[in-house]
């Protein structure tokens, strides 16, 4: 005879406590690899930049939509990242207000390690349960991070400062 199934799951094993154990696992993860190649003073919000300008984004606006932050926020992590010789800022058209991020040879070279660091993360998860588990986890994790909202949900952002 089998025990019903708890009404909870053990602890330890509730689902958000183990996605954020995991995205922690994974930042410190592409931490290390930027620390190894000379970028472990980038925090990680600086790295998060850095990656959605490397993926196209070109604003401080769609940044700050991007990661749930403050333009003001984002426009101070720019001014870091330049000052470093990591981004680039140049005038953006018709609106002279608007600057257009882009990646230095220096950055470029620090988002290369963080996507390096990404795909050993994912072909350690392969290890560990396999591609087409990973496959069915990533396609889960897409419709969830992506589904619409349909609860109350608070404005707090996960801050990674």
């Amino acid at each position: 005879m089998s025990e019903a199934p708890s009404a909870a799951p053990a602890a330890g094993h509730d689902l958000g406590v183990l996605l954020a154990a995991c995205c922690e696992r994974l930042v410190r993860n592409v931490l290390g690899e930027l620390s190894t190649v000379g970028y472990g003073h980038l925090t990680p919000s600086q790295s998060l930049t850095l990656l959605f300008i490397g993926d196209g984004l070109d604003t401080v606006t769609q940044l700050a939509d991007r990661l749930g932050m403050t333009t003001q926020a984002i426009s101070k992590i720019c001014a870091t990242l330049h000052a470093e010789g990591l981004l680039g800022r140049q005038a953006g058209g018709a609106d002279g207000r608007v600057r257009r991020l882009e990646l230095t040879a220096a950055g470029a070279r620090a988002v290369d390690a963080m996507r390096t660091a990404g795909l050993a993360a994912e072909q350690a998860w392969v290890a560990l349960v396999g591609a087409d588990t990973l496959a069915v986890v990533r396609e889960a994790l897409t419709a969830f991070a992506f589904a619409p909202e349909t609860a109350p949900v608070s404005p707090v952002h996960i801050r990674f400062a």
